[in-house]
């Protein structure tokens, strides 16, 4: 049989198995380390909001109340948007209105207050499988009042910017 190698940690049908001494490392070995990108950083927080939300749902039959804060992260990352607290849509620092249409919401209708004060409007919907989609809509294409409510559903909003 011979002698064991001090650093064989293994057995297996006699032989010691001796894989890490002679196989190659992958290609492009996959990153361990967190990326100091903050848009790769704010991909992975939204990523994981996601599956915490939808792993707490499978697992009790109640929704998290993190929605409009995935909504926020989704918007900044679909519209390259700054990841403030305040979301800007553009160079005159005017704010972004974002809704949210969670997993529970089966009307897929937005009410918009006409009397804030935003230069875009953001919705994002979360489906049933716990995945984000958002639209984006100019303040221009709503109707030109500043005061009340104004309803659109899902389907009537533009798919691109």
């Amino acid at each position: 049989m011979g002698e064991i190698p001090t650093d064989a940690t293994h057995w297996d049908t006699g032989d010691w198995i001796d894989w890490h001494r002679n196989a190659q490392l992958p290609a492009n070995p996959p990153c361990a380390a967190p990326s100091e990108d903050p848009r790769a950083r704010l991909h992975t927080l939204h990523m994981r909001m996601l599956q915490c939300a939808r792993a707490y749902f499978t697992l009790t039959g109640d929704h998290l109340p993190i929605y409009e804060d995935i909504a926020k992260v989704h918007a900044a990352l679909a519209f390259d948007l700054p990841s403030e607290s305040r979301l800007i849509c553009n160079a005159d620092n005017e704010p972004a209105q974002i809704i949210t249409l969670a997993p529970n919401n089966p009307l897929n209708i937005v009410t918009v207050d006409l009397a804030k004060p935003f230069w875009c409007l953001i919705v994002v919907r979360i489906n049933n499988n716990f995945v984000a989609e958002g639209r984006m809509m100019r303040r221009a294409s709503l109707p030109d009042q500043r005061e009340g409510t104004f309803e659109i559903h899902w389907r009537d909003l533009p798919t691109s910017n």
